[in-house]
């Protein structure tokens, strides 16, 4: 890495920090003064307590936030880099001493791959970590109860609702399983005081710990797929019920998708679906995520051609090539967007929704190395 590299690269980071910071912070403006009074019903020790419930919730929502809006900033960043560097003068020397404009730019699509390693490694384990912070409402804590969404479990088709969630514990509060006749013969209520989920570890599978449930155990009369369904505990009070359906889908199914890791959205792929909907859904956010690094990196190499245009070097051509620049990105991201839409509608295949967007803009991207500047 030469000198050149390592100040271009200082400049891009410092960019994309500053952009950072300046979405985190209008996210926590708005966002706080708009559910204030919800955050001041739960501070009951004044100011400080407020202050303290703030700073947990927006810490935890930082990530989310960088997750939504990071690929955006790091192109951005590179838009912001190069036109600085052109407007400055700084490119004409590098380029009079016989450096093409890819080489001297490398390290701009170089940083934003790492910088998207990062992102990846944010959805991969920080937001699964923290996932139940990020299912609370405005000045709830992780132990609060939460509205339950019932769901039907795809592996087993039992319905699975309740009082109330509490994301801290995993659990559902009053919880109430309806075991179809398949399972039991008839259609039954399982009533019990918590239901815990608990995942997969080894041999053991995810399911359900049902407490104090009601009718006991004894007195149900099991199929042979109920006696695989349904396990006694060794106190007689208790049962475990194998089942997919995680604990997030019944807290916040909206947002369930984009707290979980790549190898959990396969492991749900790989299950009976609930509705071809939610399938078509999950197949899309999977390609989508593979690809995001990939879409990321053609919007940095669109860039450098529009911002660094040969036969366009006075101040006003330099604003009109921003210009065009930026709506080149905003046509290819709503392009994608629109197009995974489509998708998730069912009017394109879920890998047609995603993958040919990324063709038509890598086709474009290439055209574009005509006009840089060399």
């Amino acid at each position: 890495m030469t000198t050149y590299d390592r100040y271009l690269l200082k400049r891009f980071l410092y960019v994309c920090f500053v952009f950072s910071v300046a979405v985190l912070g209008l996210f926590i403006i708005i966002d706080g003064f708009t559910n204030l009074d919800d955050f001041q019903l739960r501070a009951s020790g004044g100011a400080g307590q407020l202050i303290l419930l703030m700073a947990e919730r927006y810490l935890y929502q930082s990530a989310m936030i960088l997750d939504l809006a990071g690929p955006t900033i790091i192109v951005l960043g590179a838009v912001c880099a190069l036109a600085l560097m052109l407007k400055q003068g700084e490119v004409h020397p590098v380029l009079a001493a016989g450096i093409p404009t890819y080489r001297w730019s490398i390290v701009l699509p170089l940083s934003g791959l790492v910088l998207n390693g990062l992102l990846a490694a944010n959805q991969e384990y920080v937001l699964p970590a923290i996932a139940p912070y990020l299912q609370t409402h405005h000045g709830d804590s992780v132990h609060d109860e939460q509205a339950v969404q019932p769901q039907y479990d795809p592996q087993w088709w039992i319905f699975i609702t309740g009082a109330a969630t509490i994301p801290g514990e995993q659990c559902i509060k009053r919880a109430e399983f309806l075991l179809p006749p398949t399972l039991v013969g008839d259609y039954l209520k399982l009533q019990a005081e918590h239901a815990y989920f608990y995942k997969q570890a080894g041999d053991h599978p995810a399911g359900w710990l049902l407490s104090n449930v009601s009718p006991a155990f004894s007195e149900l009369e099991l199929t042979d797929k109920g006696r695989e369904a349904i396990i006694p505990q060794k106190n007689g009070t208790d049962v475990f019920v194998t089942a997919t359906l995680t604990f997030d889908q019944v807290c916040r199914q909206n947002s369930s998708v984009r707290l979980i890791s790549t190898a959990e959205l396969l492991r749900r792929l790989q299950q009976p679906s609930v509705s071809a909907i939610s399938r078509r859904s999950q197949i899309v956010h999977l390609h989508a995520r593979l690809t995001r690094p990939i879409l990321n990196l053609l919007g940095i190499l669109a860039a450098i051609p529009l911002i660094v245009r040969r036969e366009r070097t006075s101040p006003m051509q330099q604003v009109a090539n921003i210009g065009v620049c930026m709506a080149t990105l905003a046509a290819i991201m709503g392009l994608s967007m629109g197009s995974q839409s489509l998708g998730q509608a069912g009017i394109l295949a879920p890998e047609q929704a995603v993958w040919w967007p990324l063709i038509a803009s890598g086709a474009y991207v290439g055209w574009l190395s005509g006009i840089v500047r060399t």
